[in-house]
């Protein structure tokens, strides 16, 4: 990985540190964003979102200057979003710190265990635990194939 940076979101629910990583990483002082590319990879405790590039918008730093706390993450292209017990894949996530959720959008697939679900919009709170599936009025309807819990 080309770039490397430290953040301060939380993409597994967490305070502590998240690694970013990628080819290439754009800062733009001005408007307060990083921009990686190619490979990306976020990384907090067991969570780990992968996409070909991600913009995080952060507040301004001390003085008005440099880098804050992080406000969005938006991830876009071949999003792979992992945790201990989940996998999300879709065509765009974004990330807001003030709700703590996380928005997939596009070709949503939620595999838990064997269990898999499908729509078109998956929305995660990273506090509370909790996801929310919708589908395009247009596009069918939110699917699911559960399994037994058999120990």
């Amino acid at each position: 990985m080309a770039a490397i940076g430290v953040s301060h979101a939380q993409v597994s629910g967490s305070d502590s540190p998240v690694l970013v990583g990628g080819d290439s990483m754009h800062m733009d002082e001005l408007a307060h964003t990083q921009t990686v590319t190619g490979r990306v990879e976020v990384t907090q405790d067991d969570a780990r979102l992968r996409a070909d590039k991600v913009v995080i918008t952060r507040q301004p730093g001390p003085n008005g200057k440099g880098f804050g706390e992080v406000i969005t993450m938006v991830a876009t292209g071949n999003i792979y979003y992992v945790t201990s017990d989940s996998t999300m894949k879709g065509d765009l996530a974004v990330y807001t710190k003030a709700t703590d959720q996380m928005v997939v959008t596009g070709d949503v697939i939620l595999t838990q265990n064997q269990n898999v679900t499908t729509g078109t919009r998956l929305v995660y709170d990273l506090t509370q635990k909790t996801t929310n599936f919708d589908a395009d009025a247009g596009s069918g309807r939110v699917k699911a194939v559960i399994y037994s819990d058999k120990k």
